[in-house]
C-alpha cells in the first residue's frame, strides 16, 4: 500500500474532537489513481478547491426550556403523578401534581379564622360607632345640655341676688321713714344673702363643670375612642390576613397540579436529596428547590462547544456549518455559528495550555426526532479557495525550518522551498514551489537522489521517461 493511501487511512480514523476535516469542492469532489502501480511514491499537483473545515464536538440544547418546581414554598409535597419522560406535551397538558391533603385541612383552618375575625370587625365596628356617640354626646348632647343647665342657673341665681340686692335697697330708706317694719327689712336682707350664697354655689358648680368635669370626660371618650379605633383596626388587620392565607393556600392547592406553558419533550430532573443519585418519580417528597421537570422546546436547537485559542480567529457568528449527529448515523443537518464566546477558559489541570472559546451553533429545522445531550459533531466552513495548486500534506517536509517539497523532474528528484496556504488536513494549498501538473514525493527523498534546482529556463517534464511512475489525483 501506498506511503499517501497509509496516511490518509490513518488521517481518517483520527479522533474528531478537534481538528481539520476534509471538504474539496467541486461537481465530482475528488478521485485518487494509480498512474504506474509499480511506484507509489509521488503525486501530481492538481488545480482544485480547497474548502477547509473546522470540527469539533459538542451536546445538543435547547434554544428555549422550563423547568417545573413545586409551588410550595418552605414545605415538603409528595408527587402523586409525575407526566411520562420523553413525551410531546402541549400547551396546557397536565405534567405534575402534589398531594394537597395537608393543604386542604390548613385552608379549611384559614376559613374559620376568616369568619371570626369578620365577626371581631363587626363588633369593633359597633364599639367604634359608640365612642364616636359618646364623644358627640359631650359635644352636643346630654353633656353640653349640662354645661347649658349649669350657665343657666348662675345667671337666674346672679339675677335674682341683683334684684334682692335692689330691694334692699329701697327698704332701706323705708324702714326710716316707717313706711315698713325692721322684721320686714330683716327677712329681705336674709333672702337677699341666701341669693348671694345661692350664686357663689352655682358659681362654684359651672366652673368645676366646665374647667373639670367635662374636659375630663371627654379625655376619657376620646382615649376610649381611639382604643376602640385601634381594635377595628387589629380586627380588619386579622381579617386581611385571614383572606391571604387563605387565597394562598388556594393557590397553592391550584398551583400543586403544574400545566405546560408551552409544548415540548418532557425531561425529568434529577433527585437532589436521593443516594445514589437518581431522577424525581412518584412518591418522592421534594421542596420548591427541587426541579421536577424540564421541558425543552426541541423544535429549536443549540450545539454547546467550543474551539481552541489558536483557531477562534477563523470562526465567526455568520458562518455555516453541517452537523453530524452519532445518534442517527448519515444524517446532516445545517446550522450557523451564533455566538463566540468572549473569554477563554482552561481547564483545570491544564489552565495555560488548553484553553477553550466557548462557541454556539444553532441548527436549522430537522427531520429527525433531536434530544437535548446528544452528542454531536459540528463542521464549520472557514474558507472555499478556488482554482488553488493542492498537493497532500504528506508531500511537504521540513527542511531547515522552511517547508519543501521534493518535486519530481526529468533529471531527478528536486528539492524546493515552498509557500503553503491553507489546508484540510489532507490536502494544502501551495501559493509558490510547485506548479500544476508537477509531481511531488510524499516520502522523504534520498540525499542521493535529489539534485540542485535546473538553471533558469530549463524546462521539466512530465518525469525521468521509463523510470518515476506516480500516483496522481484529480478534481473532476
Amino acid at each position: 500500500m501506498s506511503t499517501s493511501l497509509a496516511w490518509m487511512r490513518a488521517a481518517a480514523g483520527r479522533p474528531l474532537l478537534l481538528c481539520l476535516g476534509v471538504a474539496i469542492a467541486g461537481a465530482g469532489g475528488m478521485r485518487w489513481y494509480a498512474a504506474a502501480p509499480d511506484d507509489p511514491e509521488t503525486v501530481v499537483a492538481a488545480i482544485g478547491t480547497l474548502a477547509p473545515r473546522l470540527t469539533s464536538t459538542g451536546l445538543l440544547k435547547a434554544v428555549r426550556s422550563i423547568t417545573y418546581r413545586s409551588p410550595l414554598g418552605g414545605r415538603e409535597a409528595e408527587v402523586t403523578f409525575l407526566v411520562p419522560e420523553g413525551m410531546r406535551v402541549n400547551e396546557g397538558d397536565l405534567l405534575v401534581r402534589l398531594d394537597v391533603t395537608e393543604l386542604e385541612r390548613e385552608l379549611e383552618r384559614a376559613g374559620q379564622e376568616r369568619r371570626q375575625a369578620q365577626v371581631d370587625l363587626q363588633v369593633a365596628d359597633i364599639d367604634l360607632q359608640e365612642g364616636k356617640s359618646a364623644i358627640d354626646s359631650l359635644d352636643r348632647g346630654d353633656g353640653a345640655l349640662n354645661l347649658e343647665e349649669a350657665r343657666t342657673r348662675l345667671t337666674l341665681a346672679e339675677r335674682k341676688a341683683a334684684r334682692l340686692n335692689e330691694e334692699t335697697g329701697t327698704l332701706s330708706g323705708l324702714v326710716e321713714r316707717g313706711f315698713i317694719t325692721r322684721e320686714e327689712f330683716r327677712r329681705t336682707a336674709e333672702e337677699l344673702e341666701r341669693a348671694e350664697e345661692e350664686v357663689a354655689l352655682a358659681r362654684r358648680r359651672s366652673s368645676v363643670l366646665i374647667d373639670q368635669t367635662h374636659p375630663r370626660e371627654r379625655s376619657k371618650a376620646v382615649l376610649l375612642l381611639a382604643q376602640k379605633e385601634a381594635q377595628r383596626q387589629n380586627s380588619r388587620t386579622r381579617l386581611e390576613e385571614a383572606e391571604a392565607r387563605e387565597r394562598i393556600l388556594r393557590e397553592q392547592i391550584a398551583g400543586s397540579a403544574m400545566h405546560a406553558e408551552r409544548s415540548g419533550l418532557v425531561v425529568y430532573e434529577e433527585h437532589a436529596g436521593a443516594s445514589p443519585r437518581r431522577k424525581v418519580r412518584v412518591g418522592d417528597r421534594v421542596t420548591s428547590s427541587q426541579g421536577l421537570v424540564t421541558i425543552s422546546d426541541v423544535d429549536r436547537m443549540l450545539v454547546e462547544t467550543s474551539v481552541t485559542e489558536a483557531d477562534v480567529h477563523r470562526v465567526k457568528p455568520g458562518q455555516p456549518v453541517t452537523v453530524s449527529l452519532e445518534a442517527f448515523p448519515g444524517v446532516r443537518v445545517g446550522g450557523t455559528v451564533i455566538r463566540i464566546g468572549a473569554l477563554a477558559r482552561g481547564s483545570a489541570d491544564r489552565f495555560v495550555d488548553d484553553k477553550r472559546f466557548d462557541l454556539v451553533v444553532e441548527l436549522a429545522p430537522a427531520d429527525v426526532p433531536l434530544r437535548p445531550e446528544m452528542t454531536a459533531r459540528v463542521d464549520i466552513l472557514l474558507d472555499e479557495r478556488r482554482g488553488a495548486v493542492l498537493v497532500p500534506v504528506s508531500a511537504v517536509f521540513t527542511k531547515d525550518g522552511v517547508a519543501v517539497c521534493h518535486v519530481v523532474g526529468e533529471r531527478g528528484v528536486e528539492t524546493r522551498q515552498v509557500h503553503l496556504g491553507d489546508s484540510d488536513d489532507l490536502l494544502v494549498e501551495v501559493l509558490s514551489g510547485v506548479g500544476a501538473g508537477e509531481r511531488v514525493m510524499v516520502v522523504e527523498a534520498p540525499d542521493a537522489a535529489r539534485r540542485a534546482p535546473p538553471p533558469p529556463g530549463a524546462a521539466e517534464g512530465a518525469g525521468p521517461p521509463g523510470k518515476v511512475a506516480s500516483h496522481a489525483f484529480s478534481f473532476r
